[in-house]
């Protein structure tokens, strides 16, 4: 069998798993940072884009941390421990996203650890997750709200459990320490439970319209455009970046937005290419971030920017791939919502 041929068809089998049952993911290369101190809450609250102070324990979201224009200097999804504030990066953002925020702890009471080798990170996602890990924890979730995070116990260890989209169905993440991750996995494996790659998750994320740092948005990009509205609070008062967040949101719009795109025909267009109006049109309306063929589709979609005005649902534009022109709609909604 052609490799290309074999890969797509492993990839789809991985993704149907997650969209009909359960899949589980290593996504221990992501960063995980740990604040501790006495003053972590405040000092958190008063530099990125999201609530913190208020946030009680077992509680969570997610955020963004700024420049001073109010373009993206990361992000990250935050659990509120009764011990420490957890967070979890982007793998890129492992080392430089805690260093740009370090440059802000002046006096207070917090410090941050990266703690990405104390930590293994498994991700289940699927209708069954839920499901899956009260089995392997023995604890109840499907109750948790999204971000929302719990403790178990097993074999004597600490196990961190948040709820977490990833891949637009349920899904759960587990926080663990690296000597009980073999047992967890194998208990996975032999119970059948399909270990997705990280093709596969790219796939399912781009399915979900999820944005990604590194991909979707970068440090020219304000949240607002990639349509992070859930990772600002916009009555916390001042944060770093929060004058030109506030102004967009109450005075003005973005120039542009991220907008799911359904490529015609069957070829993958790097990131980077060009939208245009049609056919030989000298001036672009935006450009492709991310795309994908998704199995669950039978299609060729990604993710991109248009002028805000333009980012409609049903709307249709071309992009060149070699010297042919292909069509592309745009949708506002994610392709794939799950549960």
């Amino acid at each position: 069998m052609n490799a290309d041929i074999a890969n797509r068809e492993r990839i789809a089998r991985e993704v149907n798993a997650v969209r009909t049952s359960v899949g589980y993911a290593d996504l221990s290369n992501r960063g995980k940072l740990r604040i501790t101190g006495r003053e972590r809450a405040t000092w958190l609250h008063n530099i990125v884009s999201n609530m913190v102070e208020k946030l009680a324990v077992g509680d969570g979201n997610y955020g963004t941390f700024l420049t001073d224009r109010g373009k993206m200097v990361g992000d990250f999804r935050l659990l509120v421990r009764d011990d420490c504030l957890l967070l979890d990066t982007e793998p890129e953002l492992a080392d430089s996203l805690p260093a740009a925020m370090d440059r802000f702890l002046i006096s207070e009471d917090a410090e941050i650890h990266r703690d990405h080798d104390r930590w293994t990170l498994l991700g289940l996602m699927g209708p069954q997750s839920a499901e899956w890990v009260s089995r392997a924890l023995v604890i109840d979730v499907p109750g948790l709200a999204l971000y929302g995070s719990i403790e178990a116990e097993r074999d004597g260890t600490r196990v961190v459990v948040s709820r977490q989209n990833r891949a637009g169905e349920t899904g759960y993440d587990l926080w663990l320490d690296p000597s009980l991750a073999a047992k967890v996995r194998d208990m996975l494996s032999t119970a059948g439970v399909t270990e997705i790659g990280s093709d596969a998750l790219e796939v399912l994320r781009i399915e979900a319209g999820i944005a990604r740092y590194g991909a979707d948005t970068h440090d020219d990009i304000i949240p607002l455009e990639a349509r992070l509205d859930h990772a600002i609070h916009y009555e916390k008062g001042c944060y770093i970046g929060q004058e030109i967040i506030a102004r967009m949101h109450y005075r003005g719009h973005p120039n542009k937005l991220l907008i799911c795109l359904r490529f015609d025909g069957g070829v993958v267009p790097e990131p980077l290419t060009d939208i245009y109006p049609e056919p030989g049109a000298e001036k672009r309306n935006g450009w492709v971030t991310s795309t994908t063929y998704s199995p669950t589709l039978d299609a060729v979609i990604g993710l991109g920017y248009v002028r805000a005005q333009q980012a409609i649902t049903g709307a249709r534009f071309v992009v060149k791939v070699g010297d042919d022109w292909v069509g592309v709609e745009l949708s506002e909604k994610p392709f794939i919502v799950g549960g």
